[in-house]
């Protein structure tokens, strides 16, 4: 799946060079707010949202009204699980769940409205993402998490001038282990069009 994904990223690339089509390249940034549900785990209560961040680099290719943005991203999501009270400890234990991963996202966009000093964007698209849960152990040495997951956006977004701004909610096509539901994030993200 990933040479796939890299392959439909080098043909896209091929193509808009050759059909002279206005590109765009950019650097981008945000924060998230991200949750990972657990099930058939003793040793957990429930779980709550916590704060990532992710950095990386975009194109977008221009279409007319419609666009196309492959990116390349490092992220840093983080969920909290609450474990259970015991007698011998009556205060809920906490622990931060980390997802460390390099995110490839295909979005496909149109713009809703083109202004003179800006446009509104929607979009939505796949994005594969490989990376390693860390501190699992605090709950279970049993959990075998999986190192890729495929997931999907949709968000809308505004451009003034070089500069981008996306909200997007992200949800994971599959679970991540028996024990670990399909991530969920919302996604904030500013972005500096370089070309």
């Amino acid at each position: 799946m990933k040479k796939l994904a890299l392959l439909l990223f080098a043909c896209v690339i091929g193509y808009a060079v050759k059909a002279e089509m206005p590109i765009n390249i950019g650097i981008h940034g945000g924060v998230s707010s991200n949750r990972i549900n657990f099930r058939d785990l003793t040793s957990v209560h429930g779980s709550r949202a916590d704060q990532g961040y992710m950095l990386g680099a975009f194109m977008r290719i221009n279409l007319g009204r419609l666009y196309l943005e492959p990116a390349i991203n490092f992220a840093q999501k983080k969920s909290i699980a609450e474990g259970k009270t015991t007698q011998q400890n009556p205060n809920r234990p906490s622990y931060t769940i980390k997802n460390n991963a390099f995110e490839i996202p295909i979005m496909l966009g149109v713009q809703l409205v083109d202004l003179s000093i800006a446009k509104i964007r929607l979009f939505l698209g796949p994005q594969y993402s490989v990376g390693k849960l860390k501190n699992l152990k605090k709950l279970s040495n049993e959990i075998d998490p999986n190192k890729s997951n495929w997931s999907g956006k949709v968000g809308i977004g505004i451009d003034v001038w070089k500069l981008t701004f996306d909200v997007d909610y992200e949800k994971g096509f599959h679970k991540m282990a028996h024990e670990l539901k399909a991530p969920r994030s919302y996604n904030f993200t500013l972005g500096l069009k370089i070309i």
